[in-house]
């Protein structure tokens, strides 16, 4: 198996396919981390301001992430067709389904920016939050929401970019959004006389102006890679393409959109013990999402590489590549969490100083080794069934353990027993085992075949 993680640049010369999981998964993983960094930016900085206003801009960001993962839907089963189109060789079809992603998220997310900006109050009493703080979360929501076009379109070109095998390029443009993203948060806070803003506005607007080149050059990248992305591609409509796109698409959005609805729905649960609490899922959060970020590069990385190998009809290296990959994830996911756990008090005071908080957090790190073991399942053996297009058994698993175990554990947990957000985390260690462990029956059943060779005589036909 060691040759799945290293390929020498004449093989990649010869064929793109061909790339290993360490030249995928690097400069993912490196993503990743400046991903997660615009977060944390924005949380430390809004932090020196309130822990309220912590609380508030959480919520609202739940609802954008939310939206985002609605109008990628279309995007996401466009990728699983474009990486198995790679495999085919098939350059024309990989133009078509990359137009379909860009302008589809394009027509979504200014959908969704027209209600952020119009009914951002309305979405935020539905959370309960306090009179203040819905004031900070809907200057949030208008700004960040409302233009949240921009962030759909680059993220689509950046995946496009990571498919035709430029890895670097996400790096580049994430970096971009970095520098922009800390250079306005940092003088919107710190130096309000350059910039006479309200701070949340201010935070809102560096995050945009960061995306905003962010998608500059990724337009500029892709435009680099041959991949011909034009609505002149969309005449005569590419209907049967949609279609493809679609039944892909709309069951894996689903699936992330369970997910993200149970922790919506979560939050507003543990804002019925109040902002403490909500405070500080905040801030823990963002320290554990680092935890899993080498797995998920090495997952997203098997998700490309096992749609090459599904597209070539090579089942057997696509199986290979999985076992590989959840082994590695496994592995890194416990030892960053163990890392974690044993430095977690002086990292967690970069956020607040509150007793109460760092208490709560303390033992949260502890419960969360669990949560991190089911994570690395989920994350690569769904990032692998969606690569084969079998996503509607994973649509069935989120949506039953994602309502039942996570938002009904949490509530029982949490409120009737009186565990709080103890009892929120031992529900997300419950869910992410239990789907974790069902996924991995699922691969082994080896029925996502099956899925795999509909979609590969789909893609293969002329009219198509």
């Amino acid at each position: 198996m060691s040759g799945f993680l290293w390929a020498t640049k004449e093989e990649r010369e010869h064929d793109p396919t061909k790339v290993g999981l360490v030249q995928l998964a690097f400069p993912i993983l490196l993503e990743s981390l400046l991903r997660s960094t615009v977060n944390m930016i924005d949380v430390v900085f809004m932090s020196r301001i309130s822990d309220r206003v912590v609380s508030a801009i959480s919520v609202a960001s739940q609802y954008i992430m939310l939206s985002m993962i609605v109008s990628s839907a279309v995007a996401t089963g466009t990728m699983v067709c474009i990486n198995q189109a790679i495999g085919m060789h098939n350059q024309k079809k990989v133009d078509r389904l990359a137009s379909i992603a860009v302008v589809a998220n394009l027509v979504l997310g200014l959908f969704f920016g027209a209600l952020f900006y119009f009914f951002s109050d309305t979405f935020l009493v539905i959370m309960k939050l306090e009179p203040s703080s819905i004031a900070n979360a809907s200057r949030y929501m208008k700004i960040c929401g409302g233009l949240m076009f921009i962030s759909s379109v680059e993220i689509i070109l950046n995946s496009i970019c990571r498919s035709m095998g430029h890895t670097r390029a996400p790096l580049a443009i994430n970096l971009v959004i970095n520098v922009i993203n800390l250079i306005g948060d940092y003088l919107v806070v710190f130096h309000p006389e350059i910039i006479p803003v309200d701070p949340v506005v201010g935070v809102a607007y560096a995050t945009v102006f960061g995306r905003l080149g962010g998608l500059l050059l990724s337009i500029w990248i892709v435009s680099r890679t041959g991949v011909r992305i034009s609505p002149k591609q969309l005449r005569p409509f590419p209907m049967d393409e949609l279609k493809l796109s679609l039944s892909l698409g709309i069951p894996g959005g689903l699936n992330n959109l369970a997910y993200t609805l149970s922790q919506l729905v979560t939050t507003s649960i543990i804002s019925l013990t109040g902002d403490v609490m909500v405070a500080t899922k905040v801030y823990a959060t963002n320290l554990i999402n680092y935890i899993a970020l080498v797995g998920m590069a090495f997952a997203q990385a098997s998700t490309i590489m096992v749609g090459y190998r599904i597209g070539a009809g090579n089942y057997k290296e696509a199986n290979q590549i999985r076992s590989l990959v959840t082994r590695i994830a496994l592995i890194s996911n416990a030892f960053f969490s163990l890392l974690l756990i044993s430095v977690r008090m002086p990292l967690m005071r970069f956020f607040t100083s509150d007793p109460v908080i760092l208490n709560i957090a303390s033992t949260i790190f502890y419960i969360d080794f669990a949560v991190e073991i089911g994570r690395a399942l989920n994350n690569t053996l769904a990032g692998s069934l969606q690569a084969a297009g079998d996503v509607t058994f994973q649509l069935i698993v989120n949506q039953g353990s994602g309502w039942l175990v996570s938002v009904g554990g949490s509530y029982l947990f949490a409120i009737v027993f009186g565990w709080g957000l103890y009892g929120v985390w031992i529900a997300f260690a419950l869910d992410e085992l239990t789907r974790g462990l069902i996924l991995l029956y699922r691969w082994r059943s080896q029925k996502w075949i099956e899925a795999a060779q509909k979609r590969r005589t789909i893609l293969a036909r002329e009219n198509v």
